[in-house]
């Protein structure tokens, strides 16, 4: 097997203030996250795994409104196993992909 892919759904909110002096700042309000776990035809390591990115899906970031939920599903590709980082890359990847979705959708700088 392979490293579980992933399938995320989301909705993310923040909150966008200028200031006096023109600068804006970002302030990250609210994420709901839905992780969807590929784990093959035999679920083997798949619930810890799903565990792991649910544990790291909100990163180093403060959501004060936070949720996330997962689901692992089977499918007929040969059963996934777990490698270094045991999901948690696959949740902390899904966060940084959210962070450049606000960064492009309230028109600042993604760094």
């Amino acid at each position: 097997g392979g490293r579980h892919a992933f399938l995320a759904k989301y909705r993310a909110g923040a909150v966008v203030a200028e200031g006096e002096d023109g600068t804006r700042s970002v302030e990250l309000h609210a994420l709901d996250v839905r992780l969807y776990n590929n784990g093959g035809c035999k679920f083997d390591l798949t619930g810890p795994v799903l565990d792991r990115a649910l544990f790291h899906v909100d990163n180093c970031y403060r959501w004060p409104n936070f949720r996330s939920v997962g689901t692992p599903c089977r499918t007929s590709q040969p059963p996934h196993t777990a490698f270094r980082g045991f999901g948690g890359p696959q949740g902390m990847v899904v966060t940084e992909h959210i962070m450049d979705h606000l960064a492009v959708a309230c028109d600042i700088s993604g760094d």
